[in-house]
């Protein structure tokens, strides 16, 4: 019995994982920082890191879900500048269409290159990493055509409020509307995956894709509807991050699709699928620009940033992983060790009837 209870307690611990990675990661940053004499973890400077984190949590989401059905879209940073260049001119402050035309949009052409991306992995049968990595090419090509060397600039305040309001500032620490958005994301993405069917076949789908299939459940759709999710996401983490630039040009996020993928396997998700908790892409984006903004603290230079910036992201990811396959070797060992459990008390009280 307390051999049961240590190890389900070490479950647990090791799902604490990308919490245990983010206090790990702030704890380094505020020791380092504090023997430069810089005081790292003051309110304003914590409120700036979740408000810098909330934008990408909207696109490890998108990613996320993908990830959870065994795939990975690498076209999401490449949707968030199409959609936005071809849609941005309706959101500049001397057009006189209302902000809401481009941002409906913007999403539904997002969901449309996730509908082709989906297209193309089901019916085409193209891997996903090829699939989504040429559409990451044609969207980011279309948007240089259409835009050529030009960016729209000076858009409607109404608009840049999604990336720019703040809503109440409490002892120095001030609550944005960038983080409402990427709470009310984070929960609603949470009561699909946890508390509706749709969810419940993504984790089908992506743990075994083959038993999916044999037990009704149509996987061609399914993926078809994540990956416009996916894209739909992207397209809405295009126009956060446009709002906060106050301009749409078509090199914006370069490298989103691969921090996405970065804060999902911090976060807890596994490339083979069917593992995840949607939660943890919190801890995951807060993960990377706590490393950001600590080596900005430091002032260090802008190449050993990047160098030491992949090294840590490195270290995070490979720690979680182990942490995350030992919890679910753990758990085998448990669901084993109750299947003898009661393997034994049928074989006890069918002895007793023959008795």
């Amino acid at each position: 019995m307390n051999n049961r209870m240590g190890k389900r307690l070490a479950a647990r611990l090791c799902g604490l994982s990308t919490i245990i990675i983010m206090v790990f990661v702030l704890v380094f940053f505020t020791i380092i920082n504090g023997a430069n004499g810089v005081n790292f973890l003051t309110p304003s400077n914590v409120s700036t890191i979740i408000n810098q984190a909330s934008f990408l949590v909207i696109v490890g989401i998108g990613q996320a879900i993908v990830i959870l059905l065994g795939g990975v879209n690498l076209s999401m940073g490449a949707v968030m500048a199409f959609t936005t260049v071809l849609c941005g001119g309706m959101l500049l402050k001397d057009n006189a269409t209302s902000a809401a035309v481009p941002v409906v949009l913007v999403l539904a052409l997002g969901a449309f290159i996730g509908f082709l991306n989906g297209v193309m992995v089901t019916k085409l049968n193209i891997p996903p990493f090829i699939a989504t990595f040429a559409m990451m090419y044609a969207c980011r090509g279309l948007a240089w055509v259409y835009l050529r060397n030009r960016v729209l600039y000076s858009l409607k305040e109404s608009f840049r409020v999604i990336a720019t309001g703040r809503v109440l500032q409490i002892a120095g620490f001030t609550i944005t509307v960038p983080m409402l958005i990427a709470a009310l994301s984070l929960f609603v993405f949470y009561l699909i995956l946890k508390h509706t069917s749709l969810g419940r076949k993504i984790y089908f789908t992506g743990a075994n894709v083959t038993a999916a299939r044999f037990s009704g459940i149509n996987t061609d759709r399914l993926t078809i509807l994540v990956y416009s999710l996916s894209s739909m996401m992207a397209a809405f983490a295009g126009l956060m991050y446009v709002a906060r630039l106050n301009s749409a040009e078509p090199g914006l996020a370069g490298k989103a699709h691969f921090e996405a993928i970065t804060i999902s396997l911090i976060g807890g998700f596994s490339m083979s699928g069917g593992y995840g908790n949607i939660w943890g892409i919190a801890g995951g984006a807060v993960v990377v620009y706590t490393i950001q903004s600590g080596m900005n603290s430091l002032q260090l230079p802008s190449e050993l940033q990047t160098l030491v910036n992949g090294a840590l992201i490195i270290i995070a990811v490979f720690v979680n992983q182990i942490l995350m396959n030992k919890k679910m070797e753990i758990e085998n060992d448990l669901c084993e060790e109750l299947t003898v459990q009661k393997a034994k008390k049928r074989a006890g009280k069918g002895m007793e009837g023959g008795a």
